[in-house]
């Protein structure tokens, strides 16, 4: 049978010789659709701010007054088809003069909205006295479920991550404002020419993601090209962006957490006013703005969603920080689309920007612009959950050795001039400058180390302040991974100017098998050890202070330690801690005149467990850093078993601890923080192993240490068995906020019961007691009162009550100051 062929290159196919009416049926049906296609036109191009040339995210074009339309994307491009001839097409965004246009027959049109010259009242139409805005609020938050990427059982995705630090020229508004900088100071003069030629800092990175039930998740950075730097330390910057999700109750936008606008009951928090509705196809857009209603006090955000009726998904979501927020502005758009053969609404596009108002660069504010693009999304990969482990983001060894054709793959746009100046001004300056040394010092510095050749000072160590030792200065060091990435041995020695006493001691492990972090070390010192104090292995900060309880405690044991250790992960989620230990210990707790009492032999054998479902972590700069606050307890098992006549040691006991840490955060209240401990000593224990109150007050010294007891002396009870209660409430600045004033408002309340089966020695009896009837205290904090960008002093105020009150009322009140990390 002959063949004839019919139509373009778009639309073809064979008619055969056959019958004469189906013929011409197939005849008809080629040209019939030869003929539609040829009525679509076609327009696209750029929508920009008339004044400042941006490129606008998510316009909103209509066609023909309002027969169908589309939305540019973030980069502010669009692309329009249309049956129909194209009459005029209507640009519109919020807080700029709608523009409508007869494009005639042009393929091309670029457009530049003006800003409008004022905010104009909105006027809504309510009819039965309901805001239309509301319904479809309330709609879209009934399906949220199903659009959490979480719900799905699987995903992978490809990324492609540029970071940019820069900065604006703000000189004239510091000139205006402070007189203290002229255009014509040199530094300024120089910053502006250094931006007319390059950014400050310049990120590429590419990764592969892949989620699996339950939170399972892995991200791998395949490449990452970092301006000035061979190393890919910095290849892990981008990551954290993409925890933003409209989806969640408080979504994170850089560690702050905020209310979002499809949170349940949002339409009492936020304004909502339905600003243009966009026919797309067969589904409706409606754009909506938000922003926190006058008078509610929330950390909330303001922008615009732009909500499908397929599914009532967020189809694009424009956020802001909202209110006066001076440590940081950040801005985010983001982009969804439907992908798959089901269809599932999943973002494609990032877009976040980040100030920080109160950092001045030479009359220029520096801030960070990050674009993120995921491509390659796969809802039905074939993942193993062996394959996810608790390492959570990590770069493969080669990341920084890709070849730029790698990058072009998947930049969807070639860099700009600007970009390629960067890459080739501060590739030469690194290389001048070594900037790659300085950074790794950099690394170690954030593990407070410094590093020289093969061994790293421990900077610790160098100095510290306590209440028992006075002014102690020291030395520690121990060998990094240019020694060795398996073995590692180190030392210290250190001396106390108030007890005149060096203490000193020495380690050394090694790594057994990396995958389980397995590791065995030995360990000795003669050292102080808190009398009746915890010893759960929890990486207690040892800085100036120290453990800022542990440097206001008035008595310590001076202890001869010696160990045998070996520790690692049983389950993904669960490490375990074995210990041999010999320990001579001298308490000085009721000591006449600070003068050691006789010492003692204990051998203990120590096993601990810590299971913190969830936990996840991320590789930065060499070392593993927690990605996130804990979702999930972190719960802590500790037995202690004390051998009579075996190593020396003269008690024999048993001693469980346990201890659980969880953090709750709620739309309206903040954040709770909860901490549960209990212990149990039986058997033949001296008093040094008992448990102590944990108090961590000492008149001398007015700070809050958030470790215990606030208006407790720190050996004012001791227990065999106990149980204690630390609850912090943050209500953050939802009930005092204004201009001048707008301090973290923390209520906090401890309680403690205890039990001390064996009374204690004759001359304790007179200053410490069992905490039999329990005790109560409660407090309130007002934290940040003085802040700066990334820190914040404030002050506190505690009373104590119960059966354990004192009699007089001011001697139950401790006024103390708080400080604070912001950032």
């Amino acid at each position: 049978m002959k063949a004839r062929r019919c139509g373009s290159s778009a639309f073809s196919f064979y008619i055969y010789q056959m019958p004469y009416s189906r013929s011409l049926l197939i005849l008809y049906i080629c040209l019939s659709s030869l003929l539609t296609f040829a009525q679509v036109q076609q327009v696209h191009g750029v929508v920009r701010d008339a004044t400042t040339g941006e490129r606008l995210p998510f316009v909103s074009i209509t066609v023909n007054n309002g027969e169908t339309g589309t939305t540019t994307n973030l980069e502010g491009e669009y692309l329009l088809r249309h049956r129909k001839p194209i009459h005029s097409l209507r640009f519109s965004y919020v807080g700029y003069a709608a523009q409508t246009v007869y494009p005639d027959s042009v393929q091309q049109l670029n457009v530049r909205l003006q800003p409008a010259a004022a905010q104009l009242q909105e006027v809504v139409i309510r009819g039965t006295g309901q805001n239309p805005a509301h319904r479809i609020i309330r709609v879209a938050t009934q399906h949220r479920e199903r659009h959490r990427l979480q719900q799905l059982p699987a995903y992978t995705y490809r990324t492609y991550n540029k970071f940019i630090l820069t900065a604006t020229d703000v000189g004239e508004k510091v000139l205006r404002d402070t007189l203290s900088l002229s255009p014509r100071d040199s530094a300024y003069l120089r910053m502006q020419s250094l931006l007319q030629k390059q950014h400050l800092f310049l990120l590429e990175s590419i990764t592969d993601y892949a989620f699996m039930q339950p939170n399972l998740t892995k991200e791998t950075i395949l490449a990452t090209r970092v301006s000035g730097l061979q190393q890919p330390s910095f290849g892990v910057v981008a990551a954290e962006a993409r925890d933003f999700s409209v989806y969640d109750d408080l979504p994170v936008f850089f560690g702050k957490h905020y209310l979002s606008p499809l949170s349940p009951g949002s339409t009492r928090k936020y304004d909502f006013v339905l600003q243009e509705t966009l026919v797309q196809g067969t589904d409706t857009v409606f754009v909506i703005s938000f922003k926190p209603e006058q008078g509610k006090n929330f950390e909330g955000l303001k922008g615009l969603l732009y909500i499908n009726s397929d599914g009532w998904a967020v189809q694009n979501v424009l956020a802001q920080s909202a209110g006066n927020d001076d440590k940081r502005d950040i801005r985010l758009q983001q982009q969804y689309e439907r992908v798959g053969s089901s269809k599932v609404w999943f973002p494609t596009e990032l877009d976040v920007e980040l100030r920080i108002p109160q950092v001045s660069l030479n009359g220029h504010q520096p801030y960070a612009h990050m674009r993120t693009y995921l491509t390659n999304i796969n809802l039905n990969p074939a993942l193993r959950k062996n394959e996810f482990g608790v390492v959570a983001l990590a770069q493969k060894p080669d990341a920084n050795r890709q070849p730029d054709s790698f990058f072009q793959g998947y930049r969807p746009d070639s860099l700009t001039h600007l970009e390629q100046q960067t890459y080739q001004r501060l590739d030469s300056v690194g290389r001048a400058q070594k900037l790659d040394r300085t950074i790794r010092v950099l690394e170690y510095l954030m593990s407070k180390e410094l590093p020289l050749g093969a061994v790293s000072l421990d900077l610790n160590r160098l100095l510290r302040f306590s209440e028992f030792e006075g002014i102690r200065l020291g030395l520690g060091a121990d060998t990094n991974d240019r020694f060795s990435e398996r073995f590692k041995v180190g030392g210290y020695w250190g001396y106390g100017f108030k007890d005149e006493e060096p203490k000193y001691g020495a380690d050394a492990s090694f790594i057994l098998y990396k995958p389980l972090e397995l590791q065995l070390s030995a360990t000795f010192f003669k050292d102080i050890l808190e009398t009746g104090g915890r010893r759960l292995p929890s990486g207690q900060s040892y800085g100036v202070l120290g453990n800022l309880r542990r440097a206001l405690l008035p008595d310590m044991d001076y202890t001869s330690h010696k160990s045998i250790s070996l520790k690692g992960r049983v389950l993904r989620y669960l490490q375990a801690y074995t210990e041999l230990r010999q320990e001579t210990r001298q308490p000085t707790l009721l000591a006449p005149e600070r003068e050691p009492l006789p010492q003692f032999n204990l051998t203990e054998a120590v096993l601990t467990l810590r299971y913190a479902p969830g936990e996840k972590f991320m590789q930065q700069f060499n070392r593993l850093m927690p990605m996130s606050q804990q979702e999930y307890p972190v719960v802590w098992l500790q037995f202690t078993r004390s051998f009579d006549g075996f190593l020396d040691g003269e008690y024999s006991y048993h001693k469980y601890d346990v201890r659980l840490e969880k953090s709750l955060r709620h739309r309206t209240f903040g954040e709770t923080s909860i901490l549960v401990a209990g212990g149990w000593v039986a058997g033949q224990a001296p008093l040094v192993t008992r448990f102590n109150g944990h108090g961590s007050y000492n008149p001398d010294y007015k700070v809050y240490t958030g470790e215990g007891f606030e208006t407790m002396r720190p050996y004012e009870f001791f227990s065999d068995k106990y149980g204690a209660l630390f609850l912090s409430q943050n209500l953050g600045k939802r009930l005092l906020n204004t201009r001048f004033f707008a301090p973290d408002i923390v209520v906090v309340t401890n309680a403690g019961i205890g039990k001390l089966h064996n009374p204690l020695p004759a001359e304790l009896a007179e200053q410490s007691q069992s905490m039999r009837k329990g005790f109560l205290e409660s407090g309130l904090m007002l934290n940040n009162i003085i802040s700066s960008p990334f820190s914040g002093i404030g002050v506190g105020a505690f009373y104590r009550y119960g059966p354990y009150a004192l009699p007089s009322a001011k001697d139950n009140l401790r006024i103390k100051l708080t400080a604070s990390l912001l950032f």
